[in-house]
């Protein structure tokens, strides 16, 4: 370790294999050009904790040291810019305009302002620290997690404001914000309890705040006691500062109130037409009524308990203030405004099969529109349809919300204007898929009046999240589809994403398990003999977020790239076969047999950011394979052409409830009498 240069060592954490391709690391490796001296590479093939930082710091002897993953971004200037402000000055902390996305194009137009702090991802990587003082700082932190080391280094230094230079980096990713994070069983504090007037620092904390509650919904244990985040929160005054939160993070502003207020123990989450819905939380009590529980959680030695209830309208604060405008007032009439949207870019799903049937069977409902973006290939389609059309999120499409007493939709979005939003006006939530994993804490941190699930197993599920919300109709897109008429001319393979491989170079993404898995499937030789010789094609639906990938996959004259949407391919589908993807339950709802392909089944929910729930082996709607040769085996020799009593049964009791020809009516209905 000695012969490290002076000034800067950069630590990439990479457990594995160093990814040599990645944008970032060819920057760093282009900038040794100039700064040889200045810097060096030193790969962290263990995962960074608190420890292995304190480790490192006691070895490393450049002045300075800071911490990368190659699978985040830096601007072309960030060695540059670094380098240059180091190379004049001693500094406890140097650091770029700090993304969680996409770097912008113009870095010095970033507004740096309160949206900006709250946003920022405060883990240690991307800034600078003064390896001496992170040195002697971790003596007195160091039982901390990783994720509150770069705020408790600024607390104990008392660094309160820390100007941003002129260069960028990114973690390039956003999935913190929604499954929050979990700290180490280690951890008794999130960050050490020193009073702070930085309005910078305090939105930090208020964001970890936030990000650590969110997690500990899937934690369910903590060294962290209820006493210490009780100290934060008061120290802090993170109670007047939580409409950052709000959007974003409902359940967890509400929890923070409570923690700043424990005697206060229910609090409003959502306004509903009869009675609002309000979250319970309980210390050491027991829940009144069990199948309200949501959660049951471990501080240290307490227990709290998060439950559900809902109460009169009237009961509401506020609910007789002059000044509070109540966007229930008015009942939905042929007079009311009413919005309907799937996707910006995509419409096809669900919101438009019911928006279309709304329109033909209730023709007095004269302000009634469905939003698309006009760039959107369907704009046109839907226009020579009849549909009236609107912009999504133009001034046009906000001025319709805000007087609007109805929204329905495939998509949830946090949609806020002149203080209307989902948590105070009327959302029908249509869902684009059907609930098959445990999607709780998404769930549970999401605004509506009505949740349209598809069956029994489905409306049994919900009912422990939203009993008074979910209504058991089916979507509406499957209504559609039990009408179209059936020409079956080939099999569709539609296999769902892998949320690790998010960030991977084009090289590891060749390399994954994912990519191979797929590939093998579409170059098989047996696969392709059986289709030439029955004539038949195999359409493939990849996901969306695999489509700047496509040009690695092989395919052939037999094997193509799916051009039809997914219910033009499902509809004219012999047989679909999936991964994991919820789409293939369309067509088993309409009897076109399905098959799974679980060749990752022993770490694929080890990797995603939620649970399983459904057991495919026991309650899948088509048999499961997890070896490449006994699918094919499957496929070639036919055996789905034939119906299972198995799977037929399954079937039957997965949609319990569903009348393909009511489906459309019944959430009008239900939406109509909100």
């Amino acid at each position: 370790m000695s012969e490290l240069p002076s000034l800067l060592t950069i630590v990439l954490e990479e457990p594995g294999t160093l990814d040599r391709e990645s944008a970032m690391y060819r920057r760093l490796v282009a900038a040794r050009l100039r700064f040889d001296a200045e810097f060096s590479i030193l790969q962290a093939t263990e995962p960074l904790t608190t420890r292995s930082i304190g480790r490192l710091c006691a070895d490393i002897t450049s002045k300075y040291v800071v911490f990368m993953r190659t699978s985040h971004q830096v601007s072309a200037n960030y060695a540059a810019t670094i380098i240059g402000y180091l190379r004049t000055r001693t500094v406890y902390l140097a650091e770029p305009v700090m993304y969680t996305g996409r770097i912008a194009g113009n870095i010095a137009g970033t507004a740096i302002d309160d949206a900006y702090h709250y946003a920022r991802d405060t883990d240690i990587f991307g800034s600078v620290f003064n390896t001496r003082r992170l040195a002697d700082a971790l003596e007195a932190i160091g039982d901390v997690d990783r994720a509150g080391l770069y705020t408790s280094y600024r607390l104990y230094w008392s660094i309160e404001k820390v100007k941003p230079l002129p260069a960028g980096y990114s973690v390039a990713t956003e999935t913190k914000a929604a499954i929050g994070l979990q700290l180490s069983t280690e951890a008794k504090r999130l960050v050490p309890v020193i009073p702070t007037s930085s309005k910078q620092l305090r939105l930090y904390l208020l964001r970890f705040m936030a990000l650590f509650l969110r997690g500990m919904r899937a934690q369910k244990a903590t060294a962290v006691s209820l006493e210490h985040l009780r100290e934060l929160v008061t120290a802090h005054n993170m109670t007047e500062m939580l409409a950052m939160v709000e959007p974003l993070q409902p359940f967890e502003a509400a929890w923070i109130r409570w923690l700043a207020d424990p005697c206060a123990t229910t609090h409003l989450f959502k306004q509903l037409s009869d009675k609002d819905s309000y979250l319970v939380f309980l210390q050491d009590q027991p829940v009144e009524d069990p199948a309200r529980l949501l959660y049951e959680l471990l501080f240290g030695d307490d227990v709290l308990a998060i439950a559900k209830t809902y109460l009169p309208r009237t009961l509401r604060p506020g609910h007789a203030r002059p000044g509070s405008y109540n966007f229930y007032q008015r009942p939905i009439s042929p007079h009311s405004s009413i919005l309907f949207f799937d996707r910006p870019l995509q419409a096809d799903d669900n919101a438009e099969h019911l928006y279309d049937y709304f329109r033909i069977n209730h023709p007095e409902f004269t302000e009634s529109y469905f939003a698309i973006n006009p760039k959107s290939p369907d704009w046109e389609r839907l226009e020579k349809k009849g549909f009236k059309l609107i912009p999504i999120f133009s001034t046009e499409f906000y001025e319709k919300f805000l007087i609007s007493d109805l929204v329905v939709s495939s998509q949830i979005y946090n949609i806020r204007y002149r203080g209307k939003s989902f948590a105070n006006s009327r959302f029908v939530y249509l869902q684009h898929g059907i609930q098959l994993n445990d999607m709780s804490d998404w769930v549970l941190s999401k605004y509506f009046d009505v949740f349209i699930a598809t069956g029994q197993l489905e409306a049994d599920y919900m009912a422990g999240l939203a009993p008074v919300e979910t209504l058991n109709s089916g979507l509406p897109r499957l209504e559609s589809l039990a009408r179209e008429p059936r020409n079956s001319a080939h099999l569709l393979f539609m296999p769902t994403w892998r949320f690790n491989l998010n960030q991977v170079s084009t090289e590891q993404f060749l390399q994954s398990r994912y990519f191979q898995a797929i590939d093998q499937v579409l170059t098989d030789p047996a696969l392709l003999t059986f289709l030439d010789a029955t004539d038949r094609r195999l359409e493939v639906k990849l996901h969306p977020n695999v489509e700047k990938r496509t040009a690695h996959f092989r395919f052939s004259e037999r094997v193509v790239l799916s051009e039809l949407s997914y219910r033009e391919a499902i509809s004219s589908a012999e047989m679909v076969f999936t991964d994991y993807s919820s789409a293939v339950l369309d067509a088993s709802f309409v009897h076109i047999p399905i098959a799974y392909y679980h060749w990752d089944h022993a770490e694929f929910f080890r990797e995603q950011p939620y649970e399983g729930r459904l057991d495919y082996e026991e309650e899948g709607l088509g048999p499961v394979f997890h070896h490449h040769v006994d699918l094919i085996d499957y496929l070639v020799n036919e055996r789905f052409a034939s119906e299972d009593p198995l799977y037929r049964a399954r079937r039957e009791r997965f949609f319990k409830g569903v009348d393909a020809d009511r489906i459309n009516r019944k959430i009008v209905e239900r939406m109509l009498a909100l």
